[in-house]
């Protein structure tokens, strides 16, 4: 889940871990909006997690602009660079990053800029030996540079990139494009010619109007058929770890295992 679960008294990254896993649950979120940790948090998250068997992702802060004027730019590097070696000192698997906006440049100009500015920060990583992907996020908002087709081009253009597919904010983008099971599908056959071995997805419940995303909601205040999602996962048995975003954090994250569970009843 995308953060400390709601319900969790303790109200740190260490407590947090060790109440995910005993919701039955095996991933979790570290988030960075609100400020870093200490590397000596990060060393400890990794031996908790490891104890624990819980998967940890990272978000980097949500402000990020990586096509804007150098100022921005270079603070935004400086974020995700951050981001990315705290996340190697914990074990996490993906760096989640938002990529910024068009403003006043083209698409085509925007993702030219967003392309140069990570293909320096991948061959910074890789002088240093850090191996933990970047993960482009799928944007709800129609103004923000981040569709699925334009996060899959990002990722074939800088090897070592990886899509963050949040399936609600693609339902947004579209229109509430997600009703059935094959639109689920045309997502991961879009995604198939990265050839990736593993799906990271972020999930919520989200109200939209023309210009995408507006807020989220629990999963069942949305109109995106999750239950199809997990169908669709389940059949093609895809590798994924799934991040819920939703306002009510935990709640829906044990909802979503359990419409796994109910896809994979359904399916025997």
């Amino acid at each position: 889940m995308a953060g400390i679960p709601l319900s969790c008294k303790d109200r740190t990254n260490r407590d947090g871990i060790i109440y995910t896993k005993n919701l039955g649950l095996s991933a979790m979120e570290i988030q960075f909006a609100r400020g870093f940790i200490p590397e000596e948090e990060a060393e400890e998250l990794k031996e908790v997690a490891g104890k624990c068997d819980i998967e940890l992702f990272v978000h980097s802060p949500y402000y990020i602009n990586l096509t804007g004027d150098k100022r921005n730019v270079e603070m935004s590097m400086e974020k995700i660079r951050k981001s990315v070696h705290l996340a190697d000192i914990m074990g996490a698997k993906v760096v989640t990053i938002h990529t910024g906006f068009y403003g006043s440049l083209s698409k085509k100009k925007a993702m030219e800029r967003m392309a140069k500015n990570l293909r320096m920060l991948r061959d910074e990583f890789k002088k240093e030996g850090i191996e933990v992907p970047i993960g482009v996020e799928t944007m709800g908002k129609k103004e923000v540079f981040g569709s699925i087709d334009e996060v899959i081009e990002l990722c074939k253009r800088v090897h070592g990139i990886v899509p963050a597919l949040d399936v609600a904010h693609i339902h947004a983008r579209g229109n509430g494009c997600l009703k059935e099971k094959e639109d689920f599908q045309k997502i991961f056959d879009k995604v198939g010619e990265l050839e990736m071995e593993h799906y990271l997805i972020h999930l919520t419940g989200v109200k939209y109007d023309k210009g995408g995303e507006m807020y989220h909601v629990p999963i069942r205040k949305g109109d995106m058929p999750v239950i199809k999602l997990m169908e669709c996962i389940v059949e093609n048995n895809y590798n994924v770890t799934i991040i819920s975003e939703s306002p009510i954090l935990e709640h829906d994250a044990v909802y979503s295992q359990i419409l796994l569970d109910r896809a994979m009843e359904m399916l025997k």
